[in-house]
C-alpha cells in the first residue's frame, strides 16, 4: 500500500497482553496511514508474526504475561536485523532502558504516551532515530563510557 504522496505506508507489528491496548495502538496508528500488518499478545506470537510479516517496526510491551517482551525483541533483532524495534512499559526505568538496548531496542516509551503522538514516533525510529526517555538516557551512556 501506497501512502497519497506515493511512499509505500510503514508496516508494524503490535505486540501487548492487554487488547484494548493493542487497539488504541492500532486506531492511532492506521489513522496516520501507518499499517499494522500483524498483532500479537504474546512473545512467541511476536516473534512468529515478525517472520511472517517482515514488519518495518515491531512495537512491543516489555511486560507481557506470556512471554517477555525483551527475550521477543532479542529474538527478533537476532532473526530480523534490519526491523527496527520499540518497547513500551508502564514503568519506565534506568534499568529498563539498559535492558531494552541490550536486547536491541531502537527505543523505550512510556505507556503513558498520548498515543497520538506514536505515528510521529514511529516514523522517526523507522527512519534511523532512536527514541529513548531523556531523563534516562545518562545511564545509558554511563555504560558505554565504561565499555
Amino acid at each position: 500500500m501506497s501512502g497519497g504522496d506515493g511512499r509505500r505506508q510503514p508496516r508494524v507489528l503490535v505486540a501487548d497482553d492487554y487488547a484494548p491496548v493493542r487497539l488504541d495502538i492500532r486506531e492511532d496508528l492506521e489513522r496516520d496511514a501507518i499499517t499494522v500488518c500483524a498483532e500479537a499478545a504474546t512473545g512467541a506470537e511476536a516473534l512468529e508474526g515478525a517472520l511472517r510479516e517482515q514488519p518495518d517496526l515491531c512495537l512491543l510491551d516489555v511486560h507481557m504475561e506470556e512471554g517477555n517482551g525483551l527475550t521477543a525483541t532479542a529474538a527478533i533483532h537476532d532473526e530480523l536485523p534490519q526491523a527496527k524495534l520499540l518497547l513500551i512499559t508502564a514503568l519506565p526505568d534506568e534499568e529498563g532502558v539498559l535492558a531494552a538496548a541490550r536486547a536491541g531496542a531502537d527505543g523505550l516509551l512510556d505507556k503513558a504516551i498520548d498515543f497520538r503522538r506514536l505515528p510521529t514516533v514511529v516514523r522517526a525510529v523507522i527512519s534511523g532515530e532512536t527514541a529513548f526517555p531523556r531523563r534516562l538516557l545518562g545511564r545509558l551512556l554511563e555504560e558505554v563510557r565504561r565499555a
